[in-house]
């Protein structure tokens, strides 16, 4: 996959068809480098256990009563907090939220791949898997708990989980890519300000209202942050790409905010926007965790 930045001397921008054929070969290149037992793991390991506990007898039972008291109410209620996760009510539901999960690691693998954290996704995914089932179910109880009683469940807390390493490993990637061009420390400032993004976007459902007071501190935040990293020198600077990585990087950032905005932004009647939010930020929290440390063990660029 060509990584590198375009010669000065070219005078000619490529055609569309062009750079179209250049995106499919470095897209085919890429698929073949995967191993087939990594492929299956990343990419149909999660379907194939959503899809086969969907057709297990008995796990629609596995939803979370949002009448529970707390988590730790009884040992049932403990198993559903983190079992509902992974259960659904109708194909539909089982249906959007692996194209959901095939959508964003469609891209995040990719980028994880360019930004030398191919190592690192792993302890992502444990994390996104097996922590935030937990947050979410806990935020259900608080948020929600009060208003109602009817069962939660679904992969989507998961996902969001995973939308939220996707906007630290974006930074991280368009920091090689761009070489050092943006700074991957500026995804501690688009990770508050995307929070306070979404606490501040109008109301869609009664039971997911704005909380602007906590938007402005998050944007404030964002915003302070900002201002450090730019005495710090952590300014972008507009570079021009190959057709390739730039191609990953705006895909990658579409992916992104599609996520952001069907999942806390424009909520369906139904939707737990509470439980997508709390495994948005802890993918954010984990994520960020890694990005001071990017420099030192990075994986090479290339697969």
């Amino acid at each position: 996959m060509p990584l590198e930045r375009r010669s000065a001397s070219v005078s000619e921008d490529p055609s569309l068809r062009e750079v179209a054929a250049e995106i499919r070969t470095a897209v085919g290149q890429a698929v073949r480098s995967i191993s087939a037992i990594e492929f299956a793991i990343v990419y149909l390991a999660v379907p194939g256990i959503l899809t086969g506990l969907y057709l297990l007898p008995g796990t629609d039972a596995w939803s979370l009563s949002l009448g529970a008291e707390s988590l730790l109410s009884n040992r049932w209620t403990l198993w559903t907090a983190f079992a509902s996760s992974y259960v659904h009510t109708h194909p539909g539901h089982l249906l959007n939220n692996v194209a959901a999960y095939l959508m964003v690691m469609g891209v995040a693998y990719p980028l994880s791949v360019l930004a030398g954290w191919r190592r690192r996704l792993p302890s992502i995914a444990v994390c996104c898997l097996f922590v935030v089932p937990f947050a979410s179910a806990w935020t259900s109880l608080v948020t929600l708990g009060a208003i109602t009683d009817v069962p939660s469940s679904g992969f989507s807390d998961v996902n969001a989980g995973f939308l939220g390493y996707l906007l630290v490993v974006w930074f991280a990637a368009a920091e090689r890519l761009t070489a050092g061009a943006v700074d991957r420390r500026l995804a501690f400032v688009a990770a508050p300000a995307s929070v306070g993004a979404v606490l501040a976007a109008p109301e869609t459902v009664a039971y997911f209202p704005p909380l602007r007071g906590v938007a402005a501190a998050c944007l404030a935040f964002a915003a302070v942050i900002a201002v450090v990293l730019v005495r710090a020198g952590a300014v972008p600077r507009r570079v021009a790409l190959d057709p390739v990585p730039e191609f990953v990087l705006v895909v990658g950032a579409s992916v992104l905010l599609a996520g952001l905005l069907g999942s806390m932004v424009i909520v369906p009647m139904g939707s737990n926007a509470w439980a997508h939010l709390a495994g948005y930020v802890v993918g954010l929290a984990v994520s960020l965790a890694l990005v001071g440390l990017s420099g030192s063990c990075s994986d090479p660029i290339s697969p």
